[in-house]
């Protein structure tokens, strides 16, 4: 199948690949290839399987060729769109290869130096690993950062490089941009507690414990001395202490909802775990919802249970 046949549907090689399994997309390819032998896409598939099967010299002679045409077709496009189009294909042929591989470490030092070298493709993954070999096994802390403000410039958003930047900075005593990249992967992340999570037990950021700025940045539990026992309890998974505290805090709170969510999950966190009377604590769990429901069809918001959640 060449390029201008793709549509919404995944081809064969797709879908195997997407199915773990890298024979059936090995078979496929070389189907497609005794068609067209210049299929560019059939002989990415093909590379992208031989690498996975162990056959890594010729997965990267199918890839290099692959990359050859698709380079030729981009500097034919008639259009920016198209020539974006085939850039992006390009880019997603590293991605599946990183992601296939990423994980064995053996691999790893040789897979980026392949997509950054072999296919000349500045891909923002490859030089996160390209900085992470520097970093950690030459010890070329410095060269780590070069290359993650390489992948910055092409992926400006990508909280991986910037939490990662933030710590080979941290390393060198640059405590500013450490600081900054780490609030980007904070902005950044998908998950942003688990951002947090990490940075706060990140030896890297040993030296800024104690910093106002840092705290700030990693703390998900709320400053204020009213709710901070609540949410304490409750990221502790000890439902008791909440249950016993939020019926009188959700009257306190100047934001109720800060009270009625951890209220709510301390309540289905019991009701789950079996323990009190379910009757009652179900219908408490339904008074509290309907609470809930009314003041989010008010458009009201907690910052504090969206920052404990990771949401802010």
């Amino acid at each position: 199948m060449s390029e201008d046949d793709q549509d919404d549907d995944l081809d064969p090689m797709e879908e195997a690949w997407f199915n773990g399994d890298a024979k059936a997309v090995e078979e496929a390819a070389r189907a497609a290839l005794a068609k067209d032998s210049r299929d560019a896409w059939a002989l990415a598939w093909l590379g992208l399987a031989q690498y996975v099967l162990g056959q890594v010299p010729s997965g990267q002679a199918s890839l290099r060729q692959a990359f050859t045409f698709l380079r030729a077709r981009q500097a034919k496009a008639g259009s920016d769109e198209a020539k974006e189009e085939l850039a992006w294909t390009m880019q997603t042929f590293a991605d599946h290869l990183v992601d296939a591989l990423a994980e064995d470490g053996g691999h790893q030092p040789g897979l980026a130096t392949f997509i950054l070298e072999g296919l000349e493709l500045e891909h923002p993954p490859a030089l996160r690993l390209q900085a992470e070999h520097h970093a950690e096994t030459r010890g070329d802390v410095v060269g780590g950062t070069r290359l993650l403000k390489r992948a910055l410039a092409l992926d400006s958003t990508d909280a991986e490089t910037h939490y990662l930047l933030a710590r080979l900075l941290a390393r060198l005593g640059k405590k500013p941009l450490a600081l900054r990249h780490l609030s980007k992967a904070v902005e950044y992340g998908a998950g942003v507690a688990a951002v947090r999570e990490l940075a706060r037990y990140e030896p890297d950021f040993a030296a800024l414990e104690g910093d106002a700025e840092f705290t700030a940045l990693v703390e998900t539990l709320p400053d204020d001395p009213l709710l901070r026992p609540l949410y304490e309890a409750l990221d502790k998974g000890e439902a008791a202490p909440v249950l016993a505290q939020a019926p009188l805090l959700a009257e306190q709170a100047a934001q109720p909802l800060d009270v009625l969510y951890p209220w709510r999950d301390a309540l289905e966190l019991s009701l789950d775990s079996g323990e009190g009377d379910e009757a009652a604590l179900a219908r408490q769990l339904e008074a509290v919802q309907a609470r809930i429901d009314a003041l989010e069809d008010e458009n009201a918001v907690s910052e504090a249970y969206s920052r404990f959640c990771g949401d802010a």
